[in-house]
């Protein structure tokens, strides 16, 4: 008699927030900008690194940043954001707020109906662009990330049970280390309570006791529990400074590899959260948003800047190989081409993506009729392949963003030419080269 048994193999979970691409089958995460996402092929790919070259007046890679993080809140994603220029507690109070279903569907019909043309102002379209999207002409099957509206903030709430961790140079402890700290106070204000309740060697007998028998073996007074308790104790002590100690050793050892110790305190402070279980490479328990604004400023310049800069990204980009992680990182390039620019293609050889920011803000294109509908250009300098034989590129890489109220948009700067032409076409022009010439053959090139 034949019996059916069920499979017990468990199926297990992909991370919150990411999904398999089906083009490349690596594990991606939105980068909180739905049309980046579509550019850069579904998302960011899990253990990358992107770099956002800020324009100018360093407004518009702000926003960018903040679409990552508001994107790793809703996803419950481990949050780190680290800066010197930006307050980060005040930077993360103003993330947009999502949007809901309704709110989306009214957003992608109002892209569909732009980029069908607008016939407000006076422009038609061809019939053969009327379907294309803004960006590319392949969506992503699977729904991964949100959408935002940068009129509003997210609200407190979402942002109190939101994991995340803060660097700005200002406290010496990283967040999670106060556990550690608590632990050995209330150790050691034990110690000194037992130490205060135990009589001193110097103080004067008490009357009465002058005669009582001392005993030498004062163990066996102590009660088991007590006992069970005194060792319980020396164990967390012991834990508590073999992890203090290896804090230490990491920091001193990084504070012998950069002149500036901010770059050994930063790096130290990633390193230690994305030692947690939960980003272990291989395990699908949760994903690490790392996020750096504005790395590399003046605040960052000393005389060893160019070498502490390439040592902080050759030792980031290990770290964040080896676990579930992504990291988004703005820096000033246009400072640094001024302070060395040799530093600027080492930099982008040690990210997997290179994005520049043009801004027309204060530039002759700004008043330019042709680039009015616009707040800026968009350069792909580095788009790379991991884990992939191909990479990824979209269908033209001339690119234009625009800043609008609720939302920033990257769309497509010049549609692309038609290729293919009809026979009919052919053959009118040819009669037509023909009955201008004064040849009766044929043409001969």
């Amino acid at each position: 008699m034949h019996s059916f048994r069920a499979s017990t193999k468990a199926v297990t979970k992909p991370i919150r927030g990411t999904r398999t691409s089906p083009h490349t089958a690596q594990v991606i995460t939105s980068s909180g900008n739905p049309y980046l996402d579509v550019v850069i092929g579904g998302g960011l790919p899990m253990s990358s690194i992107c770099l956002i070259e800020e324009d100018r007046f360093m407004t518009h890679a702000k926003v960018l940043a903040k679409y990552f993080l508001a994107e790793g809140v809703l996803s419950r994603q481990a949050i780190f954001l680290g800066s010197l220029d930006d307050i980060p507690a005040e930077m993360l109070r103003r993330l947009p707020k999502p949007l809901n279903e309704l709110e989306t569907e009214v957003e992608q019909r109002e892209d569909q109906a732009q980029g069908a043309g607008g016939a407000e102002n006076g422009l038609r379209i061809a019939w053969r662009y009327n379907d294309l999207p803004l960006v590319n002409s392949e969506h992503a099957t699977a729904k991964i990330g949100h959408h935002f509206n940068l009129m509003e903030q997210m609200d407190s709430m979402m942002l109190y049970y939101a994991n995340t961790t803060m660097w700005d140079d200002s406290h010496k402890e990283p967040v999670w280390d106060v556990v550690v700290a608590e632990e050995l106070s209330k150790s050691s204000s034990a110690t000194t309570s037992s130490l205060e309740q135990q009589p001193a060697e110097d103080a004067p007998p008490i009357p009465g006791e002058e005669n009582a028998p001392q005993d030498n073996n004062p163990q066996e007074t102590i009660p088991p529990q007590e006992e069970s308790s005194a060792n319980n104790n020396n164990n967390n002590n012991n834990s508590s400074s073999v992890t203090s100690s290896t804090k230490t050793g990491s920091q001193e050892a990084q504070s012998q590899v950069f002149h500036n110790p901010r770059y050994a305190g930063l790096l130290n402070d990633i390193q230690h959260l994305l030692r947690d279980e939960s980003f272990v490479a291989g395990t699908k328990k949760n994903l690490c948003r790392v996020c750096l604004t504005s790395l590399g400023s003046p605040l960052w310049y000393d005389e060893h800047f160019g070498e502490d800069l390439i040592k902080f990204l050759t030792l980031l980009m290990a770290s964040v190989r080896n676990c579930n992680a992504v990291c988004l990182i703005t820096m000033p390039m246009h400072l640094i081409a001024k302070y060395d620019a040799s530093l600027v293609p080492k930099i982008r050889q040690l990210v997997d993506y290179a994005i520049e920011l043009e801004s027309f803000a204060g530039s002759e294109r700004e008043t330019h009729p042709a680039f009015k509908e616009y707040s800026g250009l968009l350069h792909l300098h580095k788009m790379s392949a991991l884990n992939t034989l191909a990479v990824h590129m979209p269908d033209t890489t001339d690119l234009a963003f625009k800043l609008r109220r609720k939302k920033f948009v990257i769309e497509k700067f010049h549609l692309p030419p038609e290729l293919q032409e009809s026979s009919a076409k052919r053959d009118n022009c040819a009669s037509g080269l023909l009955s201008n010439s004064n040849a009766t053959a044929s043409l001969d090139f």
